[in-house]
């Protein structure tokens, strides 16, 4: 796949009503899903091809590094939102990538307008038939589908303590504490 190739397939949040229109045109199923997707592993690549038999076009949105590192802390993204972007474009299950700049992709739901919504059942509190993701797919007669994690072992936090190991984690927890971008190109 030529770099050109692989930007076809990243979509700007303003085209995505555009492709949402066009996909229906044709009579095929939109799943939309969205994470960091930082340090890409098994189980999140069993979670996309999860997420991808549900339909006929997968649209995964990542999270901006802004957005993350709002979340979870200075620390993350490791990688920036773009080599993310560019790496869920190579699995065979994923048909378009945007990315996403709120923490919510609630913005993104409303303009793709998916037919359904694929989302971890540990992000989610046991009332998330209230939240704006929810009755935003539902107001148009989409479906929310909550799964399980599909590798309850593996993280991007345990990939890298395993590959810091123990004693210099703790020494290089100092150092990442003022580390403040992801990681570029």
């Amino acid at each position: 796949m030529s770099s050109l190739t692989w930007k076809k397939r990243l979509i700007d949040q303003s085209d995505l009503m555009e492709l949402g229109e066009k996909i229906r045109a044709k009579g095929q199923k939109i799943v939309f899903t969205a994470g960091s997707w930082d340090l890409v592993h098994p189980g999140q690549c069993r979670y996309l091809e999860r997420a991808k038999a549900l339909g006929d076009i997968l649209v995964v949105g990542v999270v901006a590094d802004r957005a993350i590192s709002k979340v979870k802390g200075p620390n993350k993204p490791i990688l920036s939102e773009k080599i993310r972007a560019e790496v869920l474009t190579f699995l065979r299950s994923v048909d378009f990538v945007t990315i996403v700049p709120e923490p919510s992709c609630q913005p993104s739901l409303g303009l793709l307008k998916p037919d359904t919504y694929v989302t971890v059942k540990e992000d989610w509190t046991s009332d998330y038939k209230n939240t704006k993701e929810y009755r935003t797919v539902t107001s148009y007669g989409g479906e929310v589908i909550v799964v399980d994690r599909q590798s309850s072992k593996i993280s991007t936090s345990s990939i890298l303590a395993r590959a810091i190991g123990g004693q210099l984690s703790d020494t290089l927890k100092d150092y990442m504490q003022y580390r403040k971008e992801p990681l570029k190109e």
